[in-house]
């Protein structure tokens, strides 16, 4: 039996051509539900299977592209 869990993501503008490709990659349902007031940010529902380890997966990776590309645009880069 699936369950299924919906969540909402902020991603930035920037990092959607990434995001967009791992939502097609692993089929996840997805609407934009809007944006932030200087449009900079695109909040996104997910819906994926919580029992799908590449669904999930998915979902947490797209959690890190948007946390790193926030950190990036902060001037926060870190150095290897």
């Amino acid at each position: 039996m699936k369950t299924i869990k919906v969540k909402e993501l902020e991603v930035p503008v920037g990092a959607m051509p990434e995001v967009v490709d791992i939502l097609m990659e692993n089929d996840l349902d997805n609407s934009l539900t809007g944006t932030d007031e200087d449009h900079e940010l695109i909040f996104l529902e997910v819906s994926y299977d919580k029992d799908d380890e590449d669904q999930r997966s998915a979902v947490h990776e797209i959690e890190d592209i948007s946390a790193d590309y926030e950190d990036d645009d902060d001037g926060d880069k870190k150095e290897d």
